[in-house]
């Protein structure tokens, strides 16, 4: 019969066994953190204390049954499992301070107070320079958002941001801000949304004080206005944007705008707005290429401690095409989902969490099918002559497009092409540099390529 001490020693045993199945995340997250505290030898049930509410529901679920059958085959000890509570109930309002560092709740009906307490001040302070990851699509963005940080009213006035949602506008927005309050602590700062803008000016018209409202805007240093777009069509709104703008630009003050189009393509804008919108700087930021793409996601999974395969690493950069808020998502329910089952991060783990947030987006198989089914079309050669060892000259050439076609739709990496392709990532990036420099000594064969590519793609 064991008894508790040799019941400490066995699960000691029987814990180290699971090590290697999971991440030490996960290990240290689940079978690290529960501790057999009671032993019945006649009902041979082991009781295991855990200090987390959280925790209790998913250990029954999940790893109940896996820690009875390895105690069977480490040890061949039967033995029923239990799990019991023995931490303090959790303070949910405790817990969410930890998590967001608001004091309390922010509701819709707190966007009406926004020039009693800012929000940028409340859960926008971790957005920074030194955090915005770099990339082609948005260089140019963040350099001149630093700029206007260090120089505020000198350069880049008014500054106009525009990109699709979630490629970092609001974050170097947010970035700016802290750098102000870090370097120009007297400065006078204001970020807000056009919904904030509206909402507070809706409350102040119901109080018949615009005063207060016109004061509180016109009186800042640096005025930051988020999500403008939502400007179009709201002849009222248009009209207190304009004045502020006015107000602010004659005294020297500083603005920035950032909206999800440039200003032309709001509609309907007055014509007096639209042209103080581009009296100034106007920078795009796209969405992320595969590079930034990669380099996210790295600095995600670095920042959660979790361990990425380059399989998985690559499967997220090449589908996850949209915006970087998606890949967040991903990566965070992907680490969600491994500390609660308890497993390794693979590839199948990946294709199953990913599935929902792709939504109406084409899976990649499906546009490698489309550029086959092109180069087929137009130059009458099948997928299996691609893809085959065939070298005359014909093939060769509807190769070289097929790669150059499959690298710049799916963005995906040379070593990927080439196993599409069965070549090696030399020969595809080769056949790359071949096509793109014939596009650049023949503006015919350049064009010609573009509406192939707009025909595989629809736009």
């Amino acid at each position: 019969m064991a008894y508790p001490d040799e019941i400490k020693e066995i699960w000691e045993m029987v814990k180290e066994s699971f090590r290697g199945e999971c991440s030490s995340t996960a290990f240290e997250l689940w079978y690290g953190a529960i501790v057999p505290a009671d032993f019945d030898p006649v009902l041979n049930e082991i009781t295991f204390d855990t200090e987390s509410e959280f925790k209790l529901p998913l250990l029954e679920k999940n790893y109940k049954t896996k820690i009875e059958e390895r105690f069977a085959t480490v040890a061949g000890m039967e033995v029923s499992v239990l799990f019991r509570f023995v931490g303090k109930p959790v303070d949910a309002e405790a817990l969410r301070r930890r998590v967001t560092g608001i004091s309390t709740p922010v509701t819709a009906s707190d966007n009406s107070s926004v020039p009693e307490d800012n929000p940028i001040s409340a859960h926008r302070a971790k957005y920074t320079f030194d955090n915005f990851i770099e990339g082609e699509s948005n260089r140019f963005a963040r350099a001149v958002c630093m700029q206007v940080a260090a120089k505020p009213y000198d350069v880049h006035n008014p500054l106009f941001l525009y990109g699709p949602s979630g490629v970092g506008k609001t974050h170097l927005m947010c970035a700016v801000v802290n750098e102000l309050r870090r370097q120009r602590p007297n400065t006078k700062v204001i970020y807000t949304t056009m919904v904030e803008f509206v909402n507070y000016m809706v409350k102040c018209i119901s109080k018949n004080d615009m005063e207060s409202f016109r004061n509180y805007y016109r009186s800042c240093d640096v005025l930051l206005l988020d999500d403008v777009q939502f400007i179009a069509g709201k002849e009222s709104t248009q009209l207190e944007v304009f004045n502020t703008f006015q107000a602010l630009f004659d005294e020297g003050k500083q603005i920035i705008l950032a909206s999800d189009r440039p200003p032309k393509d709001i509609n309907p804008l007055e014509e007096r707005l639209r042209s103080r919108f581009e009296q100034g700087l106007l920078a795009d930021i796209n969405p992320p290429d595969m590079e930034l793409r990669v380099a996210i996601i790295r600095k995600k999974a670095e920042y959660l401690s979790i361990d990425l395969p380059d399989e998985v690493l690559s499967y997220l950069a090449e589908n996850l095409r949209s915006n970087i808020r998606q890949i967040e998502g991903s990566i965070k329910k992907l680490t969600a989902k491994s500390l609660v089952d308890g497993r390794k991060i693979s590839l199948e783990m990946a294709k199953d969490c990913i599935s929902d947030l792709l939504g109406d987006t084409e899976p990649l198989n499906v546009t490698i099918d489309k550029i086959f089914a092109a180069v087929y079309k137009k130059y009458s050669i099948s997928k299996e002559d691609l893809i085959g060892k065939k070298r005359n000259k014909e093939i060769a050439y509807a190769r070289h497009i097929t790669i150059y076609l499959l690298r710049e739709i799916t963005e995906m990496s040379f070593p990927n092409i080439g196993k599409v392709i069965n070549k090696d990532s030399s020969t595809v990036q080769s056949s790359c540099n071949i096509i793109k420099t014939r596009m650049a000594r023949e503006p015919l064969f350049a064009s010609d390529m573009e509406n192939l590519q707009r025909d595989i793609t629809g736009r």
